[in-house]
């Protein structure tokens, strides 16, 4: 590799901090919704020999519902002996209060009833329990246990729906007992069929009453059919997508619905019946496809209008055509975008959400890579990208939208973790990294106002307790909100990892579209080293960021010398993806003026890949709202009591991380602020007077 030389010119610091509004999840609390004696229905074993297509079954589907400050969650005893179905509530409105919840005599039918008949062990992943509480009369509906039975094989538990009395869904605690239920019904509304149904959904309209929704049929031939509940009765069911087609266009949907800032959005994409076939098929492996259709009202029946993307009306059901230019709700092709199989494949639902200016978002996965979709109302057409923070809907998570945020939350390595951008963008950013010990499997969730509930079962797999076919459930709420970020300091050198001085034998340079330049260090061995050298023309104190993607190792390792100062073991943190290149910041690092060096030296083969280094200044940052004779910030550094010294009157403050997360908040009380709690570190802190008035101040705590 050839010598490169960098020059950095430093001038006095100033840097101005504009405000962003940025989402922010504040964990509030969690709880566990089983105790110790029981846990929930999980399918352990083999495939084919204990369940049926995938092991999930608990916490799965549309199993929560948030209402009148009450959580609502379904799911199924655990151990394949008991199976039976539950409801647990918990009153949010309490502090403290505890999950009641509801046995139910009906036990999982298991794969095509084999459970129910006594013929098998097979468990159901599809046989999900959904519920919707209906504020009109304040009712609680579950549908659950479905997968296409028919009336003739299964004639009791073809079709299982349950509904409470009403007036029963907010009752005390100690009244929420299995006998504010009606018996078991095999159907919503006497006279209508329900057979050979899957995946239910229930949705709350604003007015309170209930949309349910179920597919008839089965996998790349089935209808989308839908009921409304008006706090009286259910209607007759009616067609909203058309899939049972004359071959080639023979299809189901893989989606759902929900209500948005009062309208509501379908979102899904298309299994058509000749899928993963390469003579016969439309050229895609199992889904296919992005659509999109809405409603402005409550859909009460077919005769609701429907509008596609550009607002033109549509009539229902939607039919859908293989030929894409015949098809009005379909808005992209992500095979033909990102594929890059033969077959291009897509095996999950699309994750999407509308904002409440108007901005779409979708998020699919197309041949393990995610994919995103967006845009404006205003915009003419969807902008496209893949691939680095873009959120992953294999994990069985869902996009959300909160103001002008869209937001997703995830499982990564086992831990909770969102992810946010603003919408009509692809900046995604990290916001909220779960830091408990405990491991999660995985997870649903429900956004309810400025709530976020995540319902996730432990991953109790390596552990001896709790393990196989019962394990626990949780419960965590977060808050949502927003706060001022300031914006981003601009590093005063980039230094690209591939455009290294001198290195070891055999560096290989890899291609990624998400690194910067689209190159980094690949396959980077125990050992081997790379070094840059650089010059700058003021000596001073300095930030050194290395960007590196770690996808499993928690020991990940470098020893970094810096101008003969060396950081040993240093510590690189886990990102969980190789399209995830993470900070690791080595703060003041003195440098001098002229030639400066860096050397990398890799300690844990092959468990991490660079990217860049992002050099940054410590000169002290400020803004020119307050007069600079008009405060006072001291001593920097400290050990976390800060003096405020100014004439100003009525002085707020937040202590900001440099990931722009607010920290610390509160009012100046007696020219004093208390940041001793704080780890060892560089923070920024913002001041505002009643004058609207405005400091920043770079401070460090010791």
């Amino acid at each position: 590799m050839k010598k490169i030389i960098f020059y950095i010119f430093v001038v006095s610091f100033i840097n101005t901090v504009t405000a962003q509004q940025i989402l922010t999840a504040t964990l509030n609390s969690a709880t566990s919704v089983t105790n110790q004696n029981e846990g929930a229905l999980f399918f352990a074993g083999e495939r084919n020999v204990n369940y049926r297509f995938s092991q999930r079954i608990s916490p799965h589907g549309d199993c929560v519902d948030v209402v009148n400050g009450y959580a609502f969650v379904t799911w199924y005893k655990g151990g394949l002996n008991n199976r039976n179905l539950m409801l647990s509530r918990k009153n949010l409105n309490v502090e403290n209060s505890p999950w009641v919840t509801i046995e139910f005599p009906h036990q999982h039918v298991g794969q095509g009833g084999e459970l129910f008949k006594g013929t098998g062990i097979r468990g159901d992943s599809h046989n999900t329990a959904a519920i919707g509480i209906s504020t009109i009369d304040n009712t609680i509906h579950i549908i659950y246990d479905l997968h296409a039975y028919r009336r003739s094989s299964l004639p009791t538990v073809f079709f299982n729906y349950s509904v409470s009395e009403k007036e029963k869904a907010f009752v005390p605690d100690e009244d929420f007992k299995l006998d504010i239920f009606k018996p078991k019904q095999t159907e919503l509304k006497s006279g209508q069929n329900y057979e050979r149904m899957t995946y239910p959904m229930i949705h709350r309209a604003k007015d309170g009453s209930l949309i349910a929704r179920y597919r008839r049929g089965g996998s790349g031939n089935g209808d989308i059919l839908m009921a409304h509940y008006n706090g009286t009765s259910w209607s007759n069911n009616w067609l909203f997508q058309d899939g049972s087609l004359p071959l080639p266009n023979r299809n189901s949907l893989y989606g759902g619905e929900r209500f948005i800032n009062g309208k509501f959005y379908a979102g899904f994409s298309i299994r058509y019946s000749t899928n993963n076939d390469a003579t016969t098929s439309n050229g895609f492996s199992l889904n296919s496809g992005l659509y999109y259709a809405y409603t402005n009202g409550i859909p009460r029946n077919q005769s609701t209008q429907w509008f596609d993307v550009n607002d033109n009306p549509i009539s229902l059901p939607i039919k859908n055509n293989i030929n894409q230019s015949q098809d009005p709700v379909q808005i992209a092709q992500p095979g033909n975008d990102f594929g890059t199989a033969t077959l291009p494949r897509s095996s999950s639902d699309p994750a999407f959400t509308v904002t409440e200016n108007g901005a779409i978002h979708f998020v699919q996965r197309v041949d393990n890579r995610n994919v995103h979709y967006y845009k404006n109302a205003t915009d003419a057409n969807f902008s496209m990208n893949v691939g680095g923070l873009i959120p992953n809907p294999e994990v069985r998570g869902e996009v959300y939208s909160y103001k002008n945020h869209v937001f997703m939350v995830e499982l990564i390595n086992g831990s909770v973790t969102i992810k946010t951008t603003l919408e009509g963008q692809n900046n995604w950013s990290i916001i909220y990294t779960g830091e408990e010990s405990r491991r999660y499997g995985h997870f649903d969730a429900f956004v309810e106002n400025n709530k976020l509930y995540v319902y996730l079962m432990e991953d109790t797999r390596n552990n001896v307790p709790g393990s196989g076919d019962t394990r626990p459930l949780y419960f965590q709420e977060f808050n949502l909100g927003q706060e001022i970020k300031p914006e981003e300091e601009t590093p005063l050198l980039l230094i690209e990892a591939e455009e290294f001085t001198t290195g070891s034998n055999d560096i290989n340079i890899g291609t990624n579209d998400v690194a910067s330049n689209g190159k980094y260090i690949d396959a980077f061995a125990s050992n081997q080293f790379l070094e840059y050298q650089f010059n700058i023309t003021e000596a001073g104190d300095y930030d050194i960021v290395l960007f590196v993607a770690v996808r499993n190792r928690e020991d990940s390792a470098m020893d970094v010398l810096i101008n003969g100062q060396l950081f040993n073991n240093f510590p690189i943190a886990k990102t969980g993806d190789w399209n995830i290149y993470g900070e690791n910041r080595i703060e003041n690092v003195t440098l001098n003026q002229g030639e400066n060096r860096i050397r990398l030296t890799q300690k844990r083969s092959l468990s991490s890949e660079p990217d860049r280094i992002e050099i940054f200044s410590n000169a002290v940052l400020s803004t020119a709202s307050f007069n600079k004779n008009a405060i006072n910030v001291y001593p920097n550094p400290s050990n976390g009591i800060i003096t405020i010294n100014t004439a100003e009157k009525s002085v707020n403050y937040q202590l900001i991380s440099l990931q722009g997360r607010v920290l610390q908040q509160g009012v100046v009380d007696k020219n004093s602020i208390d940041f001793s709690n704080k780890a060892k570190g560089i923070y920024i802190l913002r001041l505002n007077s009643e004058n609207n008035n405005t400091f920043i101040k770079r401070i460090f705590i010791e």
